[in-house]
């Protein structure tokens, strides 16, 4: 009650006193506070038609547009804020942010590197270009950017994972592994750190090790899908297919939603020649996943093993409708009905 007392009387002051910022601020600043960022842009947006040229109005308006994802308007206010004064840190950080999530590299490297020059040994904005050149797939790059925000602020776990990500990138796994114990050990309830320090043990098929910290993971988070699931590819990567397929069964009791461990399962089962277990687990998946493409051509597969060849034609055909212009699939569909005519003929 005492909240909407307040709102109406900074209201009534706008209302009455409609030149005086600080009312704006307090209003928008409860709004803010309840997590009401609707009624904070409206106050902002009043605000900047009386004040045009406010600094803070403008950072917080780009601030809430950048929230709701609405990146132009974001773009706006805070080029608006550069004009009025281009020596703001918030301001280019803020802009290298917004032309990094709408994948702007050449602006968004602009930005942070003129935050850099206002201040040189910023981690953040060392490990936020390391992440442009990651996104851009420049992983010398990514790596030397990562290193530099590790030197100015070595005890944050997030740039040890960024960094050791780059590793595994780049098919650097003891330096991979590294990190990511790194950053595990500053934390060692941080399921996430533990579970990517078992994948890069697993990468370096010491898979004592990677069991040791999936082990940790799934005690950390017994229902952690994604552990199982990379539990049980480190498993069949070691040759282990009856515990690979026991993990992969029960990835799938925990999350019926998912359709990755599906799939792999029935990759398993392909190999194993269990064609159509194999097809019902990628029906399952088909049925759950948004990309499908892939899934009608390992059923076709599926089916031409079993020397369904109708079957077989029904999904490469699928697959075509999906992507048309796939002249992979349209030659394997192609190879498939030929000797199917060429069987059949003889």
């Amino acid at each position: 009650m005492h909240k909407e007392i307040l709102i109406e009387d900074f209201k009534k002051k706008i209302a009455q006193s409609p030149d005086i910022d600080e009312n704006y601020r307090a209003l928008a600043n409860i709004y803010v506070a309840d997590e009401d960022y609707d009624n904070a842009l409206c106050v902002y947006e009043a605000m900047l038609k009386r004040f045009p040229d406010d600094m803070q109005a403008l950072i917080n308006a780009g601030s809430i547009y950048f929230y709701k994802k609405n990146y132009d308007k974001a773009i706006e206010n805070y080029l608006k804020a550069n004009k009025v004064d281009s020596s703001s840190y918030a301001v280019n950080y803020n802009l290298g942010n917004v032309y990094a999530e709408i994948g702007s590299f050449q602006n968004a490297l602009k930005y942070y590197t003129k935050s850099l020059e206002i201040k040189p040994n910023t981690a953040d904005v060392f490990n936020a270009i390391g992440f442009l050149y990651q996104d851009n797939e420049d992983y010398q790059e990514a790596r030397r950017y990562y290193q530099k925000a590790i030197d100015f602020d070595s005890q944050c776990p997030e740039y040890h994972i960024n960094l050791a990500n780059v590793y595994q990138k780049m098919n650097e796994y003891e330096s991979a592994c590294e990190h990511y114990k790194i950053a595990y050990e500053f934390d060692t309830s941080d399921k996430k750190a533990c579970l990517c320090l078992a994948n890069a043990y697993a990468s370096l098929e010491n898979f004592k090790e990677a069991e040791k910290y999936f082990e940790y993971t799934t005690k950390i988070d017994p229902n952690y899908y994604a552990a199982w699931v990379c539990r049980a590819i480190a498993k069949a990567d070691e040759g282990d297919l009856d515990n690979a397929i026991m993990l992969f069964k029960y990835a799938i009791e925990l999350d019926v939603s998912k359709p990755n461990a599906y799939l792999l399962l029935a990759n398993i089962l392909i190999g194993e020649k269990r064609y159509q277990e194999a097809i019902t687990l990628y029906e399952n998946a088909l049925n759950l996943s948004d990309s499908k493409t892939k899934i009608y051509v390992l059923m076709a597969n599926a089916y031409v093993m079993l020397n369904l060849y109708t079957d077989a034609a029904k999904y490469y055909r699928c697959a075509i409708d999906e992507e048309p212009d796939n002249l992979e699939i349209k030659l394997i569909y192609t190879d498939v009905a030929n000797n199917f005519i060429l069987n059949k003929v003889s």
